[in-house]
């Protein structure tokens, strides 16, 4: 079987080492190794700041490994650190089928379609939308594999119709692993596994065997210290507490006026030496005891370990069974006693790892012997015991993304690795208006909202569109719609105009009310308003801008009873005509149209409304057919008083009409019976059956025949 080989980085804030590694039958095997420290402060708080020295730092130990070792490194495995961590869990399911066994690739397959989900959570949280640099998965670790819904160790080989997998992500803003890719592009490096510090020193320090207990880690470095927390068998949590050996080296820097890299020196000898010898930048030469210095330090451990402790029981909860302490940071003097006393535990159940204590990874270097050693160690160990999925390169945007892939790989599901909350990628509709215009309450839509562009290599596509190794995203937010806007104009299309009134022209003008105040044409009316108008061309607000009152133009009902029987009769004090035509006071008349009005009492007369009624007509039959005789003799009596037909009439009045001495002549019905003269013939009229003439009398239900002579 051919060995693999690994070349792996540890890029830590005060050094990097570089290890490569080789996996045979007997174990693990490192075929060389590289430590150099940063020449600069290029790194802080395991973030890169200057890209090029780090790069720079990369090249000179990949160039010198790439001479002793005569092989050629065109890859490398790392770990990430940084102050922002964010975790999250992600579980995923998968239906297959009972005939074939569960192979390492679908189980890889299921772990990434998990961190995708811890991924999709992260990116709707708040702390993923107010930190705009967005996240990136660096590492995650599989809490429980599941089988048909029983948990299981290891799915790889399993038959069953259902699998799941349980895990447990970290991210880091996306600044902090895009400078990280960087530096490895300009050393001439690809990135072959990307994991979290503490996960790969946990692959080593805290082997599975080792996690039934619940143990902590803790990776005490330069700029951060890495916690993993295990029990059950698994691992449950991972933290980064912003501080580490850095604020030991600047807390002595301060006290003994030293620049940094010699207060860094002289940390690293406390534990190795009684007196030191040092300069200051003013030249002047100290000795100091290191006992001394280590009293002077304490404050400073305690901070450290008080922080360290504050985490390690937010997150597991209870004091741990034991701490297991790696970095070089842990071999900072009094730490780990520090450490026991505030987690209230025995100081033997907190100790150091070390390489040396490491089954079948022989390690000769002595940069590499002390729990420094563990972190690049680990790197290499995790990226050969676990094949790390392989990495896709995309853009998005100009921007690019190395993204892990397993299987079919979707738009969205680069957009998320991006750091990109896709819960508000379409366009919102804008904003509606609800107005009350003249007292109808009514609703104006905002403008709809517009979908996302998204395009592949220039050419259309969706979010469920597959994408491969180089492809080119282009994506852009759906654009919400406008809000709704409505000014006067849009609601009143003509408010100036002439009409003609009885002859004369006459400019009228629509007036609008918006809460109360009048308002011009181009005016917007904002929302909730209350809106009155009448149209400039409606025939009220025509006759009103004349000077008419506004009640003569309102009809009214009057009532009165005669009779005994209640009539109604609706009345207006004008008679209007437009172009002709009798016209409503809510008409809408067009410009250059003629009105024709002529007022007429306020209120209504007796003849009106009697007229209107028809109850003093006498009604007679003229040969079969029933006509009325309108006649003004009858006796009127409204209210008990003896009344003219001209008078006014009062609203409920009772009127009382007597027929009795109401009486016509027979001449009377030629008014409203047509009876076509004969030059030949003679007329025969008769009444009740009597032969009578044109003054002959004739009386309610009368019966006329009126016919021609044969002669």
């Amino acid at each position: 079987m051919e060995q693999k080989k690994l070349f792996a980085l540890d890029i830590g804030t005060r050094k990097i080492v570089g290890v490569v590694m080789q996996k045979n039958d007997a174990g693990y095997e490192i075929l060389g190794s590289e430590m150099l420290e940063h020449t600069t402060r290029a790194m802080v708080d395991g973030q890169i700041h200057d890209v090029e020295a780090v790069a720079a730092t990369i090249k000179n130990i990949k160039d010198s490994l790439e001479n002793r070792l005569q092989l050629e490194l065109k890859e490398a495995a790392v770990a990430a650190a940084g102050r922002s961590l964010q975790t999250a869990g992600g579980k995923a399911e998968r239906r297959c089928t009972v005939l074939n066994e569960v192979t390492r690739a679908e189980v890889c397959a299921l772990e990434i379609e998990a961190v995708q989900s811890a991924q999709l959570q992260l990116a709707r949280t708040e702390a993923a939308d107010r930190d705009k640099n967005n996240y990136f998965c660096v590492g995650y670790s599989v809490v429980k594999y599941f089988l048909e819904g029983q948990e299981i160790i290891n799915l790889v080989g399993q038959r069953g119709e259902e699998i799941a997998v349980e895990i447990i992500a970290t991210f880091l803003p996306r600044v902090v692993v895009d400078s990280l890719f960087s530096a490895l592009a300009r050393a001439g490096l690809e990135v072959i596994s990307l994991t979290l510090e503490p996960i790969a020193a946990l692959s080593v320090a805290i082997p599975p065997q080792m996690r039934m207990l619940n143990l902590v880690l803790v990776d005490i470095g330069a700029g951060t210290s890495d916690l993993a927390i295990v029990k059950n068998g698994s691992i449950s949590a991972y933290a980064m507490v912003p501080c580490a050996g850095d604020e030991i080296t600047e807390y002595i820097a301060s006290e003994y006026l030293l620049d940094f890299y010699t207060a860094e020196s002289m940390k690293r000898q406390l534990a190795s030496q009684e007196e030191l010898e040092v300069a200051d930048i003013l030249g002047n030469k100290i000795i100091l005891v290191a006992g001394e210095v280590i009293e002077k330090l304490n404050p400073v451990v305690k901070e450290i370990t008080a922080s360290i402790v504050k985490h390690i029981l937010e997150l597991n909860m209870k004091k741990p069974d034991a701490v297991v302490c790696v970095g070089g940071g842990s071999l900072t003097p009094g730490l780990t006693e520090e450490l026991a006393e505030k987690l209230a535990i025995a100081s033997q159940r907190v100790g150091l790892r070390t390489p040396a204590q490491f089954d079948k990874i022989e390690v000769k270097d002595s940069y590499l012997l002390g729990p420094q050693g563990v972190t690049p160690l680990g790197i290499a160990y995790h990226a050969l015991s676990n094949p790390p999925a392989p990495f896709v390169k995309v853009s998005v945007n100009e921007r690019e993304l190395a993204l892990w892939n397993v299987g079919d790989f979707t738009v969205s599901s680069a957009l998320l690795s991006s750091g990109m909350n896709l819960g508000n990628i379409y366009g919102k509709p804008g904003l509606g208006k609800t107005l009350k215009i003249n007292g109808v309450v009514k609703t104006i839509k905002g403008e709809v909202g517009k979908p996302p562009i998204i395009k592949i290599n220039e050419q259309d596509a969706s979010l469920d569109s597959l994408i491969g190794d180089g492809d080119r995203i282009e994506f852009h937010r759906g654009q919400s719609g406008k809000d709704a806007r409505l000014l006067v104009s849009d609601l009143v299309k003509d408010m100036h105009g002439q009409v003609s009134v009885n002859g004369q022209q006459v400019g009228v003008q629509t007036q609008v009310l918006v809460n109360g105040k009048q308002v011009t044409q181009e005016d917007e009316i904002p929302d909730r308003a209350v809106v009155q108008f009448k149209p400039a061309n409606s025939l009220e607000s025509i006759l009103q801008q004349c000077g008419l009152p506004e009640h003569l133009l309102v009809e009214s009902i009057y009532y009165c009873y005669i009779n005994g029987e209640k009539r109604v009769l609706k009345w207006k004090p004008i008679a209007v005509k437009v172009n002709d035509q009798e016209a409503d006071m809510n008409q809408i008349v067009p410009f250059g149209s003629a009105i024709i009005y002529a007022l007429r009492p306020t209120t209504p007369l007796i003849k009106d409304f009697v007229s209107e009624s028809g109850v003093h007509d006498i009604k007679v039959q003229v040969n079969g057919d029933i006509v009325a005789i309108q006649k003004e003799s009858a006796s009127i009596i409204m209210d008990g008083q003896s009344v003219k037909m001209e008078e006014k009439i009062k609203q409920g009045a009772r009127i009382t009409i007597d027929k009795s001495e109401s009486s016509a002549i027979l001449s009377d019905i030629f008014r409203v019976v047509d009876i076509k003269p004969s030059v030949q013939r003679r007329l025969i009229m008769k009444v009740d059956g009597q032969d009578a003439g044109f003054t002959t009398p004739i009386k309610e239900n009368s019966i006329i025949e009126i016919t021609w002579s044969e002669q």
